[in-house]
């Protein structure tokens, strides 16, 4: 199956949420088998162990097609879940993990997405109550930014959204911002009878970042508390997230952090450039593209391989 995966330049794969006892279906979300299969998919001599894929990617000598495996967010299913499968394969994959529920604090983005997914029928029954409880919270605002909002030109390099996914995507990013998108998600979790208590099975737990890294994986910095509109911070803010990150990180598994991604794909030049001043020299984008730095390089999201894999049957 591995020879029919279309040839790209080396990239990394990055996953998400997986199902599995007692991980609810999140949107996206696949199971361990779903990932054995996705590797032989890619072809398990293109999948490469992350300390190999970063040294060639530092001397230049990643083949097209080479691959690495990312996992993003922290999230405990993944060490449950899908580390048993990479164990198995005898792999090695780069974990991108923001800090700040290492420290006790819950972040909104990953509650959130619980509740989205959790407390409605469907995605699409979210969506209706979220732009209802918008126009009640925050007047017209998203009404009148989505009149003439066309989802095809929105987050274009991920061709797994659906056009509720894009409008939804686009009046949280670009309309409502974190502060706004937070009052009108609170009041819908207040209308359910939902709290904003963490389960204590969301993310990794630090014993469980630094088995990893003990394990051969690579911790890589993903932001201590995951804007999804990082690039929209003041200098200062950038910094503090990344700097955080890092020390945060360290702390548990004793050095520094050489390698990122950028949550949600957000970064500018006064990014790339607080990344560098900490030591980072391997980044990683989440689509394809490739920027014209080693801050930049591609990665290909797991739902377009599976995609790919359910056009060819």
């Amino acid at each position: 199956m591995g020879t029919s995966v279309p040839t790209r330049a080396a990239h990394g794969v990055t996953f998400h949420h997986f199902i599995g006892e007692g991980f609810p279906y999140i949107q996206g979300a696949i199971t361990g088998d779903d990932l054995v299969r996705l590797i032989d998919y890619l072809g398990r001599d293109s999948v490469l162990n992350a300390e190999q894929w970063i040294h060639c990617a530092r001397n230049g000598t990643l083949r097209p097609g080479d691959v690495c495996l990312t996992f993003d967010d922290a999230l405990r299913c993944q060490f449950e879940v899908a580390l048993p499968v990479l164990q198995a394969m005898d792999l090695t994959a780069i974990w991108f993990v923001y800090t700040s529920p290492l420290e006790g604090v819950p972040e909104r983005l990953e509650l959130y997405r619980q509740f989205r997914n959790v407390a409605f029928d469907n995605i699409d029954e979210f969506y209706e109550a979220f732009f209802a409880q918008a126009r009640r919270t925050d007047g017209a605002a998203a009404d009148v930014a989505t009149a003439t909002f066309d989802p095809s030109t929105y987050l274009t390099a991920y061709p797994f959204y659906s056009d509720a996914d894009r409008a939804f995507r686009f009046v949280r990013d670009e309309v409502l911002g974190s502060t706004r998108y937070n009052a009108v998600t609170d009041a819908m979790l207040a209308t359910a009878g939902w709290s904003l208590e963490a389960a204590d099975d969301i993310w990794l737990s630090r014993s469980q970042v630094a088995d990893l890294a003990t394990a051969g994986h690579v911790i890589g910095l993903h932001s201590h508390t995951h804007p999804t509109s990082l690039a929209n911070l003041p200098r200062a803010k950038q910094q503090e997230e990344y700097v955080r990150n890092r020390d945060v990180l360290a702390s548990i598994v004793g050095t520094p952090a050489e390698t990122m991604a950028h949550p949600c794909n957000s970064y500018d030049a006064t990014t790339l450039e607080l990344l560098r001043d900490l030591g980072i020299d391997v980044g990683f984008r989440s689509d394809l593209a490739t920027g014209s730095s080693s801050l930049e390089l591609p990665r290909l999201d797991h739902a377009t391989l599976v995609s790919e894999m359910v056009r060819q049957g």
